[in-house]
């Protein structure tokens, strides 16, 4: 009969069980409910720019990680710099209307979203005049920390 050491049992059983990990969680890049809570922040982010509220816009940003934002040939990074400028361009603002044309949210992981859309817009300042429409380019990059979809890094393109 044929004698195996325990020690070699031992070994052999230990790298098995080593080997046998959890599946991850399955992952749906077009889950309903996901795709309904960044929807949401966006929306939050949208009512915040129509009142010209820099506040209410940068909310989809709050939390641990940092903010990029591109505009043009702006790059700020922090939170705090991208509320004094957004503070700053809304100082003359009323308000903003922009009507999405199209719009794509991508899952690219279960913790990591991006939101592309084209929306066409105008802006009212504090006298009352209105702009002209313009098309608005916008790509934000979601990652999720501690159950909530944050920002952290959008870039946004005015094509007259």
């Amino acid at each position: 009969m044929l004698r195996i050491p325990a020690a070699v049992v031992t070994a052999v059983c230990l790298l098995g069980l080593a080997g046998c990990k959890p599946a991850p969680a399955p992952f749906n890049p077009d889950d309903p409910a996901v795709l309904a809570a960044i929807d949401s922040v966006v929306q939050g982010a949208m009512e915040g720019a129509a009142a010209a509220d820099a506040d209410k816009v940068l909310a989809m940003a709050e939390g641990k990680g940092e903010l990029t934002f591109i505009t043009g040939d702006l790059l700020l990074s922090g939170l705090e710099p991208i509320r004094a400028q957004f503070r700053q361009t809304y100082r003359g603002v009323r308000s903003q209307e922009q009507t999405i044309v199209q719009k794509r949210v991508r899952l690219l992981s279960p913790d990591v979203a991006v939101v592309m859309q084209v929306s066409e817009g105008t802006y009212t300042d504090k006298a009352g005049w209105t702009s002209a429409p313009v098309g608005i380019g916008t790509t934000i990059v979601f990652v999720r920390e501690d159950g909530q979809w944050r920002a952290r890094h959008a870039h946004q393109s005015i094509a007259p």
